[in-house]
C-alpha cells in the first residue's frame, strides 16, 4: 500500500481515501493482472494509482480537470502511468466510450449513481465486480435497492478507521474517513 502522505492532494477535491480503506477496497475488488478497471470519480487518483500497479488497464474518470491533473501526477510518481487512461468527462459520457471492463469502483458523490450503476451493469463483463463507496446512508439504501433490482446480491461493509492522538491524559481515538463499501458481483 502506498502511504497517504506520498499522495499529492488538495482541499478543492473531496473524497481522499485513507490507506486502510484502500487496502480493504483493493482486497474486496480482487483485481488481477488481466483485469480492466474503471475508477469513476477518481478524485486525486489514489485508487487508480494503486490499481495501476496491479491491473492490465485502469480508466480514471473525473469531470474535474484539476482532479485529472493531480491524478496524473500521482500516477506518474507512484504508479504505472502506461496502464492508465485519464478521462476528463462526465461519468455517463465516459462510460459510453468504454466497451469492456471487469471491475468498477464508483465514488458515489452525486445523485446520478443509479444511472451509472445501470450503465455499468449493461457493459461490465460476466462475473464483473462493482464496488461503490459512499458515506451517506440515503445513498447506501438506494444503491442496495438498485443492485437488488438488477439481480445482484449486494454485500455492505462499513469501515470506520480511528487514529490515536496523544493527549496529556492518554490517547484519544478519532474517527477518520468513515466509509461504506457496497460490493456486488455480476451473476
Amino acid at each position: 500500500m502506498i502511504n497517504d502522505f506520498d499522495f499529492m492532494t488538495t482541499c478543492d477535491i473531496s473524497g481522499f481515501l485513507k490507506e486502510e480503506i484502500r487496502s480493504i477496497l483493493i482486497y474486496k475488488s480482487a483485481v488481477k493482472d488481466t483485469d480492466i478497471v474503471l475508477d469513476i470519480n477518481c478524485g486525486v487518483g489514489e485508487i487508480s494509482t494503486e490499481l495501476s500497479n496491479m491491473a492490465e488497464k485502469v480508466y480514471a474518470i473525473d469531470e474535474s480537470q484539476q482532479a485529472i491533473t493531480i491524478s496524473q501526477e500521482n500516477i506518474k510518481k507512484l504508479g504505472n502511468i502506461d496502464k492508465v487512461e485519464l478521462i476528463n468527462e462526465n461519468e455517463l459520457s465516459a462510460l459510453e466510450k468504454i466497451e469492456e471492463f471487469d471491475v468498477t469502483i464508483l465514488k458515489a458523490k452525486k445523485d446520478n449513481y443509479n444511472e451509472i450503476i445501470e450503465k455499468v451493469h449493461e457493459k461490465i463483463n460476466s462475473k464483473g465486480r462493482i464496488l461503490i463507496l459512499t458515506n451517506l446512508l440515503d445513498y447506501e439504501v438506494d444503491i442496495v435497492k438498485k443492485l437488488d433490482e438488477l439481480n445482484y446480491i449486494p454485500q455492505i461493509t462499513q469501515i470506520n478507521i480511528s487514529k490515536g492522538q496523544l493527549l496529556y491524559k492518554g490517547i484519544k481515538l478519532e474517527s477518520q474517513n468513515p466509509m461504506t463499501i457496497v460490493y456486488a458481483k455480476k451473476r
